[in-house]
């Protein structure tokens, strides 16, 4: 979860600072997501692909017998910038409004991997 955290932190700094650009707020916030559903997975010895597709690891989770609240299953939003906002002219239209949704999802995701994580709940 560490390594979820950290890119969490460096989205929400990100965003605060008008020379980042919204495309690596995103990017960043899609990161935190992807690994702290990763370290939920890891957590219930739950095998997954090298993909960086949040939806995915959801539908896995879910059919593994993880009970995904909704916040959390929103966190499939985020997918898309996992690779295009990487490279320049991909995306450009990144609002402050898609900033925020990206930046809550990825919150509601490391809230609900942390609680599972202490208290082994999640099924």
């Amino acid at each position: 979860m560490g390594h979820a955290e950290s890119d969490l932190r460096l989205a929400r700094l990100a965003a605060g600072d008008p020379f980042i650009r919204r495309e690596q707020v995103c990017f960043h916030a899609q990161q935190a997501a992807e690994k702290a559903m990763k370290a939920a997975l890891l957590a219930r010895h739950i095998e997954f692909p090298l993909t960086h597709d949040i939806e995915a690891l959801l539908q896995l989770a879910e059919e593994s017998g993880l009970v995904l609240p909704e916040a959390v299953r929103e966190a499939g939003l985020l997918t898309p910038y996992a690779v295009q906002t990487r490279y320049p002219g991909s995306w450009t239209n990144i609002t402050e409004s898609d900033v925020d949704e990206a930046l809550q999802a990825a919150e509601h995701m490391l809230a609900w991997v942390k609680s599972m994580l202490s208290t082994g709940r999640g099924a």
